[in-house]
């Protein structure tokens, strides 16, 4: 069987040439003749697009850094990093155009200076609104990318549902943000049981708002805290029920429906 994205020319005798720019992935877009730099030309031969697994695996470390990290100034640093590595990866994954990814390059060298330049200008260990306000910008702007990138694949496969499991995961990572951006810029405390909540009181508190645990021992006290605790919850419950379950089911169909990977073989040998 033709490999699709390969092809052959006359011209080179039959020898395979490579595919147009663009059709494997990679951060080109499709129609963007704009030309890549050193740097996006290495990108674009060594990464396949919707490759959505390193995302998903930066969003891990990210959490394990947020949640075990200690809570200093190095850490909010790496969290940033990390942060803008995620909106890379998932452009890259994404396929989104070249003009794109650069806008996001910068802007993720920006948010990592200005983490930088918080040493220094910060005296507090604790993170400030800002810093939320921040992680905020770089988080919402991933799932946003991975959902177009998704609808105009139409391919339902372990990528696509990779994808999608990155936005569940993201979406809960920007609650908490929103969450300790209101506890920063509010007077009171967010919560009702602690009035010196951390970073990692509120991830434990927006996943277990967005799965619907609720254990209870951590409560939003102020109105906006608990009418966008409901608004987690039934988005975390509607997004499974809907957007994961059909994605597996179809996955899970188009599996079953496909015919063993050797009978086209047994086949062929059948007729020969």
């Amino acid at each position: 069987m033709l490999d699709a994205s390969r092809s052959t020319s006359p011209a080179s005798g039959g020898e395979d040439v490579p595919p147009a720019r663009g059709v494997i992935g990679g951060i080109v877009g499709y129609g963007d003749r704009t030309s890549p730099t050193g740097v996006e030309a290495w990108l674009e031969r060594h990464s396949p697009g919707y490759q959505f697994g390193w995302v998903l695996l930066l969003l891990a470390m990210t959490f394990i850094v947020m949640a075990s990290g200690p809570p200093d100034e190095w850490t909010r640093v790496l969290t940033v990093f990390l942060q803008g590595l995620t909106l890379l990866a998932a452009l890259l994954a994404s396929r989104v155009s070249r003009r794109l990814f650069r806008i996001a390059a910068v802007v993720a060298l920006v948010s990592l200076l200005t983490a930088l330049a918080s040493l220094v200008a910060s005296g507090s260990t604790q993170p400030t609104s800002a810093f939320f306000l921040l992680n905020i910008l770089l988080v919402a702007t991933v799932p946003v990318v991975i959902a177009r990138s998704l609808w105009q694949r139409k391919v339902i496969d372990v990528r696509t549902v990779l994808g999608a499991v990155c936005i569940y995961v993201l979406l809960g990572m920007m609650f908490a943000f929103i969450y300790a951006a209101i506890d920063g810029l509010g007077t009171g405390s967010f919560f009702v049981q602690t009035s010196h909540a951390n970073t990692p009181d509120f991830l434990y508190f927006s996943y277990i708002t967005q799965t619907t645990v609720g254990y209870g021992d951590l409560t939003a006290a102020g109105d906006l805290g608990r009418a966008l605790a409901v608004v987690e919850a039934l988005s975390g419950q509607l997004y499974l029920v809907t957007i994961i379950a059909v994605l597996v089911s179809r996955l899970s169909g188009r599996n079953v429906a496909a015919p063993p990977a050797d009978s086209s073989s047994e086949t062929s040998d059948a007729v020969s």
